[in-house]
């Protein structure tokens, strides 16, 4: 049974907890989708929870220093995809603590950051959203559903491994042409390679 010093705290907390949701829940058009980040790392903690998946991550910095990061991802439905995709059941995870990943993601804008928009989840100091990450076998994997992915490709990428990601991951492919149709940013990538890559790919972006 419920006392009344319990419901009356529990009336007190709730829109504490609505608030702190509503700050990690992000959209795509806060992010700055023109300016990508490639962190390396080790993670630390994967939490496949809602409203978004996180990951952190510990990055070792040229000068022996350990920078930790908070990656969120995707949401539950999104992650379910991702997992039924692999034919992964519920008890099953994608990251473990320990793998050694690569991520690619996108911060927040720096007016939204000015203005005190809350990001962390952790105690990271560093924050993104990443729609790709390099698994620890080396292949690529869709992650989270917001930023310009064809931004992640760099120079020294081969044309042929985006090509293999997009035709065997739909989410992927989706994202891929859904950020070149819809997201206002720069492209920051290297237009031939890009513009190879959309040559390969077997489902075309309309």
């Amino acid at each position: 049974m419920i006392t009344r010093a319990k419901r009356i705290a529990l009336v007190t907390l709730a829109p504490l907890v609505c608030a702190v949701s509503v700050q990690a829940h992000h959209s795509n058009g806060m992010f700055d989708s023109s300016t990508p980040i490639w962190v390396k790392g080790t993670v630390v903690r994967y939490e496949p929870v809602s409203p978004h998946a996180m990951i952190e991550l510990e990055e070792r910095t040229a000068d022996g220093r350990i920078q930790r990061w908070s990656v969120e991802g995707p949401f539950p439905g999104r992650l379910q995809r991702i997992l039924d995709s692999k034919r992964m059941g519920p008890e099953q995870h994608l990251l473990k603590a320990g793998d050694a990943i690569e991520v690619c993601g996108f911060d927040l804008r720096a007016d939204l950051r000015a203005s005190g928009v809350s990001t962390e989840r952790h105690d990271a100091s560093k924050f993104m959203h990443a729609p790709l990450i390099v698994m620890p076998d080396g292949h690529m994997q869709t992650w989270g559903p917001y930023g310009k992915l064809d931004n992640c490709v760099r120079p020294s990428d081969r044309a042929s491994a985006w090509r293999d990601f997009f035709d065997t991951d739909p989410l992927a492919r989706d994202l891929w042409c859904g950020g070149r149709r819809n997201t206002k940013a720069a492209s920051v990538a290297p237009k031939a390679l890009v513009d190879e890559i959309n040559g390969l790919i077997s489902n075309r972006c309309e």
